[in-house]
C-alpha cells in the first residue's frame, strides 16, 4: 500500500496491508503531498518490525548530478536502517545504492517499463531481485516471464490512477506548467478540461465526432456498407485549449491509432486475484501516496478481504465492488490485465468521480455516550453515518443525533471547521482513528450515466 505519511502508513497496517512503500520527497516521485522524513522512516520501520510488516523505500526519481552527495548520504542512512528493499528507476541510483547500501534488496521501479526476459536478466545480473512490472503488461506476459525466470520476484500494480504516458514517463506537466513529473511534481495536465479546435479555429464537438465515427463503422447510411479508409485518412492536427488557460493552443496530432491526451479510468483488479496469483505475482501494488488516509483504509481493507477469501478457496465476493466504489474514482477498468484496454476504458466527457459515499471524519474520542470527531464534510441531523471498522463485517450504522459544535447544539456540522470539537450521540464504543462516512450528498459525485467510447475496440 502507498505511504505518503506516517499517518497513512499506520492506517494501511491497521486495515490489512502486509507492506507499504514510502520515500523522502527529494528522492521520490511524490513531492507535493509526501511528508515522509528520515526520522519518520525510523518510526515506520520500527512499527513494521513490531507488526511483522514490511517497508520498501522509494528512490525512484531521476536525480540530477547536484543531488548525488545527498543521495549517497541517504543510502548510507538506509544501510543502517535496514528497510526491506529500495525501489529505484535510475541506473545511477542503483550504482550508488549498491555501494552505500549493499545489504538492502533492490527492487526495479515500474518507471523503467521492464517487460521482457533479456531486460530482466540484465537487471538480475546487476543485483535486482524484484521487478515491479510495467502497467502495460498483460498477466499472460507476467506468467510467461515467471515461468522462464522464477527466481526473479514479480510485483504487479492492481489498483489506482493510471498515467496516460507509458509507465508514467510523461513530459506534459513540464511542457504546460514547468513541473517535472519525473522528479515527482506532476500537475496532472492530462486530467484538465480542454476545448478542441480544428485547423481553421472552429470548435470541435468531441461527442459528435464519436457519433459520426460509429455511423461510419456501421455503414453511415444504414445500408451496412462503408468504403475502406486509407490509414492516412485518420491523420490530422487539432488544437486543445484548457478552460483556465484560454488562448494557449496545444497542437494535438492524430493518426490511425487516435490521439493520446486522455484521462484514463482508474485501474482496479480486485476481482482477478486468483488469475494474478496464478500468473506468478508475489506482491500486489496500489497507487496513491497522494491519496487520503480514508482511501488507504478502504482500499487496503477491500483487497485484504479479497486475498483472505482467495486463501480460503472462496470465490470473489461481489460486495467488495460496493466497497471499492466508496472512494473517489474516475470509474474503473482492469488496466492491461487482459491486454489492450477495451472500448469505454478512456473517458472524454469529464473528470467527475463515481464515488457513492463520502468521507465524514475521523473519531478522536469516544466517551460518555458521545463520539468526538474531526468533520471533513457536511453532516446533518438524521444522516446515516457508517463506521469503517478494521474488518468490513464489523461495520455498523448510526443515526446522527445530538450534534454539537463545542457545547452548542446544532442541526448541521460543516467540514473543515476545527475551531471547536464536533460530536454526536452514540452508545457504541468506537476506537480512536476509526473513519466515518455517509452516502454521497454532493450530486456532482454521482456516477455518470454513460461514457464516450474510446478509439480502442
Amino acid at each position: 500500500m502507498p505511504g505518503g505519511s506516517v499517518e497513512k502508513i499506520k492506517v494501511a497496517f491497521r486495515y490489512g496491508a502486509d507492506a507499504v512503500y514510502c520515500g523522502c520527497p527529494m528522492f521520490s516521485l511524490r513531492t507535493r503531498e509526501n511528508k515522509v522524513t528520515e526520522d519518520d522512516l525510523k518510526e515506520i520501520v520500527a512499527l513494521a518490525r513490531k507488526l511483522n510488516k514490511k517497508v520498501y523505500v522509494t528512490i525512484n526519481a531521476f536525480p540530477h548530478q547536484f543531488l548525488m552527495k545527498m543521495l549517497e548520504k541517504h543510502c548510507a542512512f538506509l544501510e543502517e536502517l535496514k528497510p526491506d528493499g529500495i525501489i529505484f528507476a535510475d541506473m545511477g541510483v542503483l550504482a550508488v545504492a549498491n555501494e552505500f547500501a549493499p545489504s538492502i534488496e533492490k527492487h526495479l521501479s515500474v518507471q523503467t517499463s521492464t517487460m521482457n526476459i533479456p531486460a530482466i536478466k540484465t537487471w538480475w545480473d546487476l543485483g535486482v531481485r524484484r521487478v515491479i512490472c510495467a502497467r502495460e503488461m498483460a498477466i499472460r506476459e507476467v506468467a510467461m516471464i515467471h515461468k522462464m525466470m522464477p527466481e526473479m520476484e514479480l510485483e504487479y500494480f492492481v489498483h489506482g490512477a493510471v498515467c496516460m504516458a507509458y509507465s508514467g514517463r510523461c513530459l506534459l506537466s513540464s511542457f504546460t506548467g514547468g513541473r517535472d513529473a519525473n522528479c515527482g511534481a506532476c500537475n496532472h495536465t492530462c486530467r484538465w478540461n480542454y476545448q478542441v479546435y480544428d485547423e481553421d479555429g472552429r470548435k470541435v464537438d468531441v461527442a459528435e465526432h464519436f457519433e459520426n465515427a460509429d455511423k461510419e463503422q456501421s455503414g453511415g447510411c444504414g445500408c451496412g456498407k462503408s468504403e475502406a479508409k486509407s490509414i492516412r485518412d485518420f491523420e490530422g492536427v487539432e488544437f486543445a485549449e484548457e478552460e483556465l488557460r484560454q488562448d494557449q493552443m496545444i497542437p494535438i496530432e492524430q493518426d490511425f491509432h487516435g490521439t493520446h491526451i486522455m484521462s484514463s479510468r482508474d485501474m482496479c483488479m480486485i476481482e482477478f486475484m486468483r488469475e494474478i496469483q496464478e500468473g506468478g505475482v508475489c506482491s500486489l501494488k496500489v497507487e496513491g501516496r497522494n491519496k487520503t488516509p480514508y482511501y488507504v483504509a478502504t482500499v487496503a481493507r477491500a483487497y485484504r478481504e479479497a486475498l483472505d477469501d482467495l486463501a480460503e478457496g472462496k470465490d470473489f465476493n461481489p460486495e467488495l465492488w460496493e466497497e471499492i466504489h466508496a472512494t473517489a474514482n474516475r470509474g474503473y477498468f482492469p488496466g492491461f490485465l487482459r491486454g489492450k484496454p477495451e472500448k469505454g476504458d478512456i473517458q472524454y466527457e469529464g473528470n467527475q468521480s463515481t464515488c457513492h459515499k463520502e468521507f465524514c471524519g475521523v473519531v478522536t474520542k469516544c466517551e460518555n455516550g458521545r463520539i468526538e470527531f474531526i468533520p471533513k464534510n457536511r453532516v446533518e441531523t438524521g444522516a446515516e453515518l457508517e463506521f469503517v471498522m478494521d474488518k468490513r463485517k464489523d461495520d455498523f450504522w448510526v443515526m446522527a443525533q445530538g450534534l454539537k459544535f463545542g457545547e452548542e447544539s446544532v442541526e448541521v456540522l460543516h467540514g473543515g471547521d476545527t475551531r471547536k470539537k464536533a460530536s454526536f450521540a452514540c452508545d457504541s464504543v468506537v476506537p480512536e482513528g476509526t473513519f466515518i462516512r455517509q452516502k454521497t450528498q454532493n450530486p456532482s459525485l454521482k456516477p455518470r450515466e454513460k461514457a464516450a467510447a474510446s478509439y480502442a475496440v
